[in-house]
């Protein structure tokens, strides 16, 4: 086996019972910045940012450095429609979301797809959308991360846009619920990974629960990560109530969200330890 790489643990910040993005601002982030240093991780990705200014995000910039802890990257948002129109509104968001992650200091913008029909079937389309958005982190000396699932068509995706600052984002939970060992997909997407949500679920629903709590084979993962040679954080992807209340098991539904982090913060280190 190839020698371990190193184990930095991260997740994107989500505020208990907030499921208001707009709630999201400067003053929430200063207050939840702490709970993560506390619980020992080392790295954050900030999930939204359209209430944040770039002065905002300075001195959210500063006040990580100086609680010890990274900003790694930005989740953008996404084209829910067609047409120039909708374009144009897009690049102006995602626009924003560059000028939040280059003032934070962040490495990684993470987008979706296009969520627009045909999903996944329209490659020209899609190269071209995402291209005029790689412009955009470019100019910002972002790297940009695509997801979701399949992942078959995204690894075509990005070979096709063909840029050194063009890879993907390792979704294991909805690579998971389409059938598909993350493991596996690891491997196929290879020196492209740029960053990782890692989530779990029974294989039902997106149930966005820590690593570990599902049905996931973490042991696999862990491994195919460090098989590709992966040298970025361990970035789960925790969620709020909006998703928390449809999760498979009942009982998961109301678990705390210090819980999730400690335990699954536990687990992944354990396991990186012992494999």
């Amino acid at each position: 086996m190839k020698e371990k790489i190193g184990c930095n643990i991260g997740c994107n910040i989500v505020y208990p019972d907030c499921e208001d993005e707009n709630k999201y601002n400067e003053a929430l982030y200063f207050e939840a910045i702490p709970e993560y240093k506390k619980h020992g991780f080392t790295h954050i990705e900030f999930s939204h940012v359209h209430k944040l200014d770039e002065a905002g995000a300075g001195r959210i910039r500063e006040f990580c450095r100086t609680v010890g802890i990274i900003p790694w990257s930005i989740h953008s948002e996404h084209l829910n429609a067609d047409g120039a129109q909708a374009l144009e509104e897009y690049l102006t968001i995602q626009l924003h979301c560059c000028k939040i992650a280059k003032a934070l200091d962040a490495k990684v913008v993470v987008c979706h797809i296009p969520n627009v029909a045909p999903r996944a079937k329209a490659l020209e389309r899609d190269v071209d959308v995402l291209s005029k958005l790689a412009d955009i982190t470019h100019e910002y000396g972002l790297k940009l991360a695509i997801e979701t699932p399949p992942y078959d068509y995204i690894i075509k995706l990005v070979d096709a846009i063909d840029r050194d600052d063009v890879g993907i984002n390792l979704d294991t939970g909805h690579s998971f619920l389409e059938g598909n060992d993350p493991a596996f997909v690891a491997r196929k997407i290879g020196k492209r990974l740029f960053t990782v949500h890692l989530q779990d679920n029974f294989g039902v629903n997106d149930d966005h629960q820590p690593p570990g709590l599902g049905k996931i084979d973490w042991h696999s993962t862990l491994t195919a990560l460090n098989e590709i040679g992966y040298n970025g954080p361990l970035m789960m992807e925790m969620t709020g109530p909006g998703v928390k209340c449809r999760r498979s098991v009942k009982e998961l539904r109301n678990f705390a969200l210090e819980k999730e982090l400690i335990f699954a913060k536990a687990y992944l280190e354990y396991l990186w330890q012992n494999f």
